[in-house]
């Protein structure tokens, strides 16, 4: 049963949340008042190996270079160690600065409620997820630009 718009699929990409892909995603993109069109997350129950949680965020933010047109991106995190979603207020998740990204305990810490941190930079995991509405904490992961959405 298909209930949505599929997904689009990838257009460039994918390339690595590490320090410089992260700096790529910042410099393509202005992530001002971009929407979070899709949470999916993947997890499997009582596989023997069990390759862990994976999440794919779709965001449709604008691209810096390109007269700030709109594109879906997605980032994409394995082994998904903790995340949280809380209820959005309106239909969908607006994103008011882009996400923040921080390593702690070995986990990329993805934050997307960043706008909370209006000075210096968190400084544990406990203070990236403390107050945060929408966060995940991952082994690592990966971000596309993705073909636009089917009409």
């Amino acid at each position: 049963m298909e209930l949505t718009t599929p997904i689009p699929g990838r257009k460039l990409g994918p390339y690595p949340l590490n320090e410089g892909g992260i700096a790529a995603l910042l410099a393509r993109y202005e992530f001002g008042d971009s929407c979070l069109r899709r949470v999916v997350l993947d997890q499997e129950y009582g596989a023997r190996a069990a390759r862990g949680r994976a999440v794919r965020l779709v965001i449709d933010a604008r691209v810096v270079s390109d007269g700030l047109r709109w594109e879906p991106v997605c980032l994409d995190l394995v082994d998904v160690q903790r995340f949280r979603i809380d209820e959005s207020v309106g239909f969908s998740w607006v994103l008011y600065e882009a996400p923040l990204f921080t390593r702690f305990d070995g986990l990329l810490q993805v934050d997307l409620c960043a706008e909370r941190f209006d000075g210096p930079r968190p400084a544990s995991s406990g203070e990236v997820f403390e107050g945060s509405e929408l966060v995940f904490a991952a082994a690592g992961g990966t971000w596309s630009a993705l073909h636009p959405w089917s009409k």
